[in-house]
């Protein structure tokens, strides 16, 4: 790259103009407020990534060549997303001088001509190849939401390309008019007397209930994405191998069908699966952290047994059903399930690693067998987050299951196998350096082509909005700033050797509100840390919620009272990247930090600005009414802090599972990987003894914040307490 560099010496403004047109950033602005110019050696290397090699200077050329030959010579443009009430004007190309007429054709079959605008635009000429013309015509503002088909005959032939007609606004629904609250969870954490050593959908949907009774509108889990089909399992649920189907790890395997149906024999061998993978033989106060590993490898034989019993004629056709509809995208992630059984995790040999090469279609063939296995797995997964959702609704949820959505997929994972034109394999997704990481953040992800998503009509996008949404009333969007741009690191570089690239934000943030309109599904955006001043009020303009955290939510060092926040947004106490409220105020975060040696400041120092923050709050509550005592208890203060979050005019309040058992431990450590059990930590009070599920409703602190919640929030919802 050095020497690409020496060739292209004394032209960076062109290299910096041609950066530009593909969307890359030349400079950007930190979080201290200091100007930084990307480098040369970072331009060159976004710029090849996107599939433009500058090895001298006249590949400068070369490439605005190849994109003016793109637009005149493309009859329709590609990845065309149009708000509703906007319309558009559509450049179409032909030979100069010729005819054509354009048309659309809607997703319900209809056609309607589009009226040609009177908009005259030079003729391009292309020397032997001619002259190219360019004919605008009109998509009409009102156009019906959906992906529908424009069409064009011209002298050169009949031309298809997908346009999507998107909502201007997301509608909200419920909460156009009144407010909500729900709970929040790791679901792994969470264990019952029935779950596998670790949390399921079984139990998602009976926290759904216990919270719904109470007044709960939804419950935010964490991202239910697939991991690794085999031991050992990334622990990170935002580090998934595919945002487009779900983690068999949250089955509960006594909950399908063909459980009842087995023999002896295989009940037994279930049991016993059971048996090694609950707290009957590792009781969970005695276990430190979760086992992953121990879990899925007794719940995965135990569905290799359940998988082998026969299916009653209904069930069966409604696994065919599943299979059909989920079509090819779901008859590959499977069988890079079954390779990666063969295979291990990889890097692969690269006629394995090539999904269209001839060796991975014979063993498509070879592994039919464990690639039907794998499909089952996510019929068996789909299912049970369905009746989980139900559950949610039948307690009285307006909303239930809010998923997550993860920024990013694993770079050996099925995703990227998959349709791997569709990442970006030499860089990675980070951030670049603030005052938490100096260094800068390495996601290890390599992020989605911009390019590649454009020509072919965002299907990548669209495919992992729609599967998100499935079963759920509400996504989550895990740094939502990844819609409009995102920091790419080039392999082998630091994360401050990095750049913004941007993403069509139109397109993107079109196709995710058509895929939740369609749900009929809430959006909140996770909108924390450095954003543009513009994103907000954007997000806001387009129905989507933001995120707002007390501790984060301030007017210079002071923080801000209630009627202060964001009406779209949802408000919280914590995140799990913060400590349950409990060991904030106990300082558990600096202590963990200060031990792993990456508290930027000396442990006292920090505990003082921590306790001034507190002393700050506590005067701030008392104020307000919501303290009484002059020394209030731990329990008093993280109850007046749910109620101040309560009194907020945020559309969503959102309650932590933690803060309401009086939990300690934070669930991830941001910069750190082995040296923190991340992702690792079992629901716990303060006392460090695990709560389980079916004793939540009887715990006091449980009780304390769902009844100001109700009151505050939506005092319309009256509780049920019928079981």
């Amino acid at each position: 790259m050095a020497e690409t560099t020496h060739y292209l010496e004394g032209y960076l403004p062109q290299v910096q103009d041609l950066a530009r047109r593909l969307g890359v950033d030349t400079d950007y602005w930190d979080f201290a407020g200091n100007y930084h110019e990307v480098s040369q050696s970072t331009l060159v290397r976004v710029i090849d990534a996107l599939g433009f090699t500058l090895q001298s200077c006249d590949d400068i050329g070369r490439a605005y060549e190849s994109l003016d030959r793109e637009y005149w010579f493309s009859t329709l443009p590609k990845g065309l997303v149009v708000r509703q009430s906007h319309g558009a004007n559509i450049p179409v190309h032909v030979p100069d001088g010729t005819s054509l007429e354009v048309w659309l054709e809607t997703e319900n079959g209809d056609t309607r001509p589009l009226e040609q605008l009177d908009i005259w635009v030079p003729p391009r000429d292309f020397g032997p190849e001619g002259r190219r013309g360019e004919a605008t015509f009109r998509l009409p503002e009102g156009t019906e939401w959906g992906y529908h088909t424009l069409h064009a005959k011209t002298v050169e032939g009949e031309f298809s390309q997908q346009v999507a007609v998107v909502p201007d606004r997301l509608p909200l629904g419920n909460l156009e008019h009144s407010r909500s609250w729900g709970v929040m969870t790791q679901l792994y954490s969470v264990s019952s007397r029935g779950s596998w050593g670790m949390g399921d959908f079984h139990d998602l949907g009976h926290i759904a209930e216990i919270f719904g009774r109470q007044g709960a509108d939804f419950v935010l889990t964490n991202p239910l994405h697939a991991g690794e089909p085999n031991v050992p399992l990334t622990p990170s649920p935002y580090l998934p191998v595919s945002r487009r189907f779900l983690n068999p790890l949250y089955i509960r395997p006594d909950d399908i069908a063909e459980y009842s149906q087995l023999d002896s024999t295989s009940e037994s061998l279930v049991k016993v699966a059971f048996a090694q993978a609950s707290n009957e033989i590792f009781p969970v106060d005695a276990v430190k952290y979760i086992d992953r590993d121990r879990s899925w490898k007794a719940k995965r034989e135990a569905l290799e047994v359940i998988f082998k019993v026969k299916r009653s004629p209904s069930r069966e056709a409604e696994f065919s059903d599943f299979v059909a509809v989920r079509g090819q995208d779901l008859q590959n992630f499977a069988l890079w399930c079954a390779l990666y059984d063969r295979f291990g995790p990889g890097p692969w040999e690269d006629d394995v690693a090539d999904v269209s090469s001839p060796r991975v279609a014979a063993l498509r063939e070879e592994l039919a067998k464990r690639v039907e296995f794998y499909c089952w797995l996510q019929w068996i997964a789909s299912t049970q987050l369905h009746a989980a959702q139900e559950s949610a609704k039948n307690s009285g949820m307006t909303i239930g299951i809010m998923n997550d959505l993860a920024v990013g997929v694993h770079k050996c994972g099925a995703d990227v196998w998959s349709i791997p034109d569709a990442f970006v394999r030499t860089m990675s997704v980070g951030a670049p350096p603030d005052m938490y990481n100096q260094l800068g953040q390495d996601w290890s992800q390599p992020p989605m082509n911009p390019r590649y998503m454009a020509t072919h009509d965002w299907e990548p996008l669209r495919g992992i909005i729609h599967r998100a949404l499935a079963d759920c009333g509400a996504l989550r969007i895990d740094h939502v700033m990844g819609l409009l741009r995102l920091w790419w690191i080039p392999q082998g570089t630091d994360p401050n050797e990095g750049t913004y690239v941007r993403y069509n934000h139109e397109a993107t943030v079109g196709i995710m509100l058509l895929e939740a309109a369609r749900a009929n599904a809430v959006v909140v955006g996770e909108d924390l840390g450095t954003v543009e001043d513009w994103v907000r009020d954007y997000l806001k303009d387009r129905g989507i919620l933001g995120t707002s955290v007390l501790w984060f939510e301030r007017n210079g060092s002071d923080f801000r009272y209630p009627d202060q926040y964001r009406e779209m947004c949802m408000a919280a106490v914590n995140t799990h990247d913060l400590p349950p409220t409990l060991g904030f105020l106990r300082a558990v975060h600096l202590e963990v930090q200060d031990s792993l040696g990456i508290l930027p400041q000396p442990l006292e120092q920090a505990k003082d600005a921590l306790y001034d923050d507190i002393s700050k709050l506590v005067e701030m509550l008392r104020n307000m009414g919501l303290l009484e005592n002059e020394y209030p208890t731990e329990s008093e203060l993280i109850l007046a802090l749910h109620r101040f979050i309560g009194m907020t005019p945020a559309k969503l309040s959102v309650v932590s599972l933690v803060d309401a058992v009086g939990d300690l431990r934070m669930q991830n450590q941001p910069g750190t990987n082995n040296e923190y059990p991340n992702w690792r930590i079992p629901l716990t009070d303060s006392l460090g003894r695990s709560v389980k599920v079916e004793e939540l409703e009887y715990y006091v602190g449980v009780g304390e914040i769902c009844e100001a919640m109700r009151e505050l929030v939506n005092p319309q919802h009256t509780e049920n307490t019928e079981n």
